[in-house]
């Protein structure tokens, strides 16, 4: 039979984890861990942020271009990626497609108009 550790939880009831390095009680239950599970406590929720996935100074502070949008998109998407999946950031994906979507349709619509009166440019060079 598995060996549990002779400590009580919460409510009362016997601890049911193993005991560590072949003592009686488990990591939590046991007086020598002490400094241990302080350290534990401090550092646990600093190991489960992601980090960045590019330099942030490397945005446009005051966008004002397409290419502008895009650069910042890019930035968002690679800070998204690494996340665990989520309810919100499965929405800010989405969000983000779309801005994908409308910064295409404009840059587009620019290269357009702007090959349209280049064009109308050299018509009128020409007469």
């Amino acid at each position: 039979m598995k060996k549990t550790c002779k400590g009580k939880t919460k409510s009362g009831a016997p601890c049911r984890m193993a005991p560590v390095g072949g003592g009686n009680y488990c990591f939590t239950h046991d007086k020598n861990s002490a400094a241990a599970r302080a350290l534990a406590h401090k550092t646990g929720g600093e190991r489960t942020r992601a980090d960045h996935g590019s330099d942030g100074a490397l945005l446009p502070q005051a966008p004002r271009t397409i290419n502008d949008a895009m650069i910042i998109l890019d930035y968002t998407l690679r800070e998204l990626l690494p996340l665990e999946n989520s309810i919100q950031r499965a929405r800010a994906l989405i969000a983000l497609v779309s801005g994908y979507i409308d910064a295409l349709k404009v840059g587009e619509l620019e290269a357009r108009l702007a090959a349209i009166e280049s064009a109308l440019k050299s018509r009128e060079a020409q007469q």
